[in-house]
């Protein structure tokens, strides 16, 4: 029964973090607008479009990596350096270590793979 009366306010909670993500968007496309007008570009020209996605690729590049790149990245930075006796083994002391689910092991850009 409590499960019922908490619903509403979950479906609500959903509700309002899809609209934040949505005004978002739509926040950051209106800055993109605003700054391409003021380059002097007239909105609905192809060079208006042009500015639209350069704004919008520049912002993209500009993002953090996934996890999942990040983690994807380590493990080739740690496999290579397997046996390199300059760095040490990756455990989850190193503070900037992830640990690699689909091998079970340690990863990180300053260490190398433990042996099996």
């Amino acid at each position: 029964m409590r499960i019922v009366t908490c619903l509403p306010l979950l479906a609500l909670a959903a509700f309002a973090l899809g609209s934040t993500t949505n005004q978002g968007n739509a926040g950051q496309t209106s800055k993109h607008r605003a700054q391409c007008a003021g380059f002097g570009f007239q909105e609905g020209t192809d060079a208006f479009a042009n500015c639209m996605m350069q704004l919008s690729l520049r912002q993209q590049r500009d993002q953090p990596p996934d996890h999942d790149t990040v983690v994807q990245r380590y493990r080739d930075l740690s496999m290579r350096r397997q046996g390199d006796e300059r760095y040490p083994v990756c455990s989850a002391a190193n503070m900037d270590a992830e640990l690699d689910t689909s091998i079970n092991k340690w990863v990180g850009p300053n260490c190398q793979l433990a042996p099996d």
